[in-house]
């Protein structure tokens, strides 16, 4: 199913390329010519992930005069997460607003965005990503052939199951847990004691239904817009990782474009992530509140859980020392700015 998925996409973005390649001549499209981009992306209608794409096309519509037109590939039309990076790095994709595990597949150092409780929550984030560490991650991503619009939220993530409910780390152990193909994911629950499965974020309802697996993690947003809460009986919100969407469109593809264009695409992205990051502010706040009647809700201790995670931390700050000490320095400095603040 994987495979046919794929090249289902493949085709699909081929046919997208061609298109384009139609508008455009010389060096770049002409003022006078209407040129069509095309943006995948895996989020289901509602999720602000889809609701930034839409706004991203609005404005890019209304600053190009309707010059330029974004086609909107959502919901995996043009194949899951990984597979979407695939096609973005070959060109065959325009663009994607992806998830952090596929695209820290090309630039390493992204995972570490997701170290345990590196965040105090998505503002906590905004302030150490948007500046010299998103500079640095998309200069790394930029020689692989992703050029980075912006890092959209993927909110703070919690854990749910149909198992049992969790207090402390030693409730994780022992369930098979959905995540992401995220080595940071994947390292973090497997430390905890679970068994950590990838699979491509369309197949979790199903599997969960079927109890091919015992949880997941993930943003309640992500979480009420695919209906998990249908197929789970707990909520642990234990806020254990932060992720971003990043905004990537193919180097090639954004080199092709006129000077103009660029300017409009990165204005309208700059717009549609302000909108998407609002979106996540305000849906996780009334979700919670609706999760707390319908699912078994707890609220560990994350000190315990920060302790229990720690090995991971040490692993990551092994393999990427320098980064490591950038993205934890940037966080503890946010932190510390915070505390001084009088309430």
């Amino acid at each position: 199913m994987r495979r046919r998925s794929l090249l289902q996409g493949l085709a699909g973005a081929a046919a997208g390329a061609a298109a384009l390649s139609a508008c455009a001549g010389g060096d770049g499209p002409r003022r006078t010519d209407s040129v069509r981009i095309i943006l995948g992306h895996g989020a289901a209608p509602g999720n602000p992930r889809s609701d930034g794409a839409l706004a991203f096309q609005r404005l890019v519509a209304e600053q190009s005069g309707g010059e330029v037109e974004i086609q909107i590939l959502g919901q995996e039309s043009v194949g899951n997460d990984t597979e979407m990076m695939v096609s973005v790095a070959a060109g065959t994709l325009d663009m994607s607003i992806n998830s952090q595990g596929p695209f820290s597949s090309y630039v390493p150092e992204a995972a570490l965005i997701g170290l345990p409780f590196l965040f105090e929550s998505s503002a906590h984030a905004y302030a150490v990503l948007d500046g010299a560490l998103q500079d640095t991650i998309a200069a790394r991503a930029e020689e692989v052939g992703f050029h980075v619009l912006n890092l959209w939220d993927n909110g703070m993530r919690d854990i749910s199951n149909s198992v049992r409910s969790i207090a402390s780390p030693e409730d994780v152990a022992g369930l098979k847990i959905r995540t992401p193909d995220d080595p940071m994911t994947i390292d973090i629950f497997g430390e905890l004691g679970a068994n950590p499965t990838p699979l491509a974020f369309g197949e979790l309802y199903l599997a969960l239904r079927q109890g091919a697996v015992d949880g997941q993690e993930n943003p309640v947003v992500n979480i009420k817009s695919s209906s998990l809460q249908e197929v789970q009986s707990h909520l642990a919100v234990t806020g254990h990782k932060y992720e971003v969407n990043p905004f990537v469109m193919s180097t090639t593809r954004w080199k092709n474009l006129s000077e103009d264009i660029r300017q409009v695409i990165a204005s309208a992205a700059q717009g549609a992530v302000e909108e998407q990051r609002r979106l996540m502010t305000e849906q996780t706040a009334a979700i919670y509140t609706e999760f707390e009647q319908v699912l078994e809700v707890t609220h560990p201790d994350r000190a315990e859980f920060r302790e229990a995670t720690a090995p991971v931390a040490e692993r990551w700050q092994a393999e990427h020392p320098d980064f490591f000490d950038q993205i934890t320095t940037a966080a503890e400095a946010i932190r510390a700015e915070h505390e001084e603040q009088p309430a």
